[in-house]
């Protein structure tokens, strides 16, 4: 074999290892499962890449009185409906909804596993059943997340509530169980965004009341 040939050689043998390496790492982060931390990584960007050849872009948008900024899934949903009691946003195409409640009589006081507890006896009562899958405390909301049959679907939710501040207030997110690992963790991180958001606020109150006393 010529030196031309065997430099020719190699050149292929070495773009058939590069090709190579390129499908295994395409294929390794293909299947790397998201988590809520990439998912809130991307919530800072404004975008995510889903993994499976789709994007989301979010957005920050105010509501209520309060101007509480909640993160929305952006030029994403097909119908709205905005009151005083609350706003619903739901794409029918991924059946995928943000739905948050402003309920201006206060709550009664529940410990989280009561919240829970009262879900799926509330669900039970009206013949459907609700499988707790998470409950989990944050610094200033807590939330649950849970399965219900809903016809030949299963409906995969997170609701969550704050703990002080604004106690009249409520969301719960939903989509089908199967897109749980994607718009399912987008929505977990929603919610642990709006946690830091209110932390923040917290904090900031808490260091303007130190600077008044002294």
């Amino acid at each position: 074999m010529q030196v031309d040939e065997k430099i020719a050689e190699l050149e292929r043998m070495r773009r058939i290892k590069e090709q190579m390496e390129q499908e295994e790492q395409a294929d390794t982060t293909e299947n790397d499962p998201l988590t809520v931390e990439k998912a809130l990584e991307g919530i800072h960007e404004g975008k995510l890449d889903l993994g499976n050849g789709e994007f989301m872009e979010f957005e920050i948008r105010k509501y209520f009185k309060q101007e509480i900024p909640f993160v929305m899934f952006k030029n994403f949903y097909q119908a709205s409906q905005e009151e005083d009691s609350g706003l619903i946003l739901v794409n029918h195409d991924r059946n995928v909804g943000q739905i948050m409640s402003w309920n201006p009589e206060k709550r009664k006081a529940v410990t989280l596993n009561q919240w829970a507890n009262l879900l799926v006896n509330g669900m039970a009562a009206n013949r459907m059943h609700a499988k707790v899958i998470k409950k989990e405390k944050r610094k200033t909301l807590e939330y649950i997340c849970f399965e219900v049959p809903a016809g030949s679907s299963v409906v995969w939710n997170i609701m969550f509530r704050f703990k002080d501040r604004f106690q009249w207030f409520s969301g719960n997110y939903n989509c089908l169980a199967q897109d749980a690992d994607t718009y399912g963790v987008c929505m977990e991180a929603m919610v642990w965004e709006l946690d830091q958001w209110m932390s923040g606020q917290e904090g900031a109150q808490s260091d303007h009341a130190g600077e008044q006393k002294s």
